[in-house]
């Protein structure tokens, strides 16, 4: 590729939803790192550099992703049109999400807890509606399709139940920011955390049921399509997650006498996660075998969905006590930091090389 064609306007008329995915990623490893500091002392300013850096992600990549909505419309609705791209532009709002978790989790040693809480609320409200208007456009635009290619039909297409119940994982924050000071402002924030899991939730079920069937019925993709099959942790974990803290939420808003059912229940969506983890790591080493993983903005699927897991396996830990869960959690929080450098190093070559800025 000739250095000419690398300029601002190529950069924002090519640039990729699937970029904000690395915030996603990020963002969930810094999150891992501390919760783990707490017994592992070295990891915490580890999880603080990701913090900043992961600010600075979504600095820079905010730019591009606004452009090219007003300078490069035409390109932008192919891609929103396309049955797998359209997925990728909700990872927008749902880096947001992360980027607040990260401040509330993080980010209390560097900021003011009014400013936190006022960003998060920011960030919550643009990603309610964001996640809301996109996941229904792109379900809409699958229906208008008039045919849908078997090879793209995905997991990419969980994404968009993905962002539903991350909702929750930065609602909860503000509940217990909200609960004191405005409890019907906390209320009204569980209630719409509840709605955003139904929907995510029920959506995975279905689209996981389609997804099942594609690959059991039909030829599997390509070895690039090898990071998406990742993705079918994202849901599991997330979902175990907000699971356990919605009910915590509610049992502080009065709405529960006891938080224990419906932590029960996200133990055993999580149990649904050691299947799907083994899953993936069988499909992943025939990949291998097969040919290797070409690099390409598919592998930051690897990151989230395995740290979305890893956190739900932390949350269970810390519910259960029982200590090989703990350990189960350390080995899944390895496997992800190494997969997170590998990707991030190879992202930053593509980058500088603009190979991964302009096709």
């Amino acid at each position: 590729m000739e250095a000419r064609h690398v300029n601002l306007n190529n950069i924002i008329k090519h640039f990729s939803p699937a970029w904000f995915a690395s915030v996603m990623g990020t963002g969930g490893v810094a999150n891992v790192l501390f919760e783990l500091s707490g017994r592992m002392g070295f990891l915490k300013p580890v999880a603080m550099g990701l913090f900043w850096l992961n600010i600075g992600l979504f600095i820079v990549l905010i730019g591009p992703w606004l452009a090219r909505w007003f300078t490069h419309f035409s390109t932008l609705r192919k891609d929103m049109e396309h049955p797998v791209m359209s997925n990728f532009f909700v990872t927008m709002p749902v880096g947001g999400i992360i980027l607040g978790t990260n401040f509330f989790i993080i980010g209390k040693g560097y900021f003011d807890m009014t400013f936190i809480t006022d960003l998060g609320m920011a960030f919550w409200i643009f990603g309610v509606i964001m996640i809301l208007g996109l996941g229904v456009f792109v379900m809409y635009n699958l229906f208008s399709l008039e045919t849908v290619p078997v090879q793209m039909t995905d997991f990419t297409w969980l994404i968009s139940p993905v962002a539903s119940i991350v909702i929750p994982l930065l609602g909860n924050f503000l509940i217990g920011s909200y609960v004191v000071t405005n409890v019907s402002l906390a209320k009204t924030i569980n209630l719409i955390d509840i709605t955003f899991y139904g929907i995510g939730i029920l959506l995975f079920v279905l689209i996981a049921s389609i997804l099942l069937n594609r690959f059991i019925v039909n030829k599997m993709p390509g070895n690039a399509a090898l990071p998406t099959f990742w993705i079918i942790l994202g849901p599991i974990g997330v979902g175990a997650i907000s699971l356990m803290e919605i009910a915590d939420s509610s049992k502080l808003l009065g709405l529960l006498a006891s938080a224990d059912t419906l932590k029960m229940l996200a133990l055993i969506l999580w149990g649904f996660g050691l299947w799907a983890f083994l899953l993936t790591i069988v499909i992943t080493i025939r990949y291998l075998r097969s040919g290797g993983i070409p690099f390409t903005l598919s592998w930051w699927a690897f990151i989230f969905p395995l740290a979305a897991y890893t956190l739900s396996s932390y949350s269970v830990y810390s519910y259960t006590q029982v200590e090989s869960v703990y350990w189960y959690t350390l080995l899944l929080a390895t496997l992800l930091f190494f997969m997170w450098v590998a990707t991030l190093v190879r992202s930053l070559a593509g980058t500088l090389s603009g190979r991964l800025l302009v096709p």
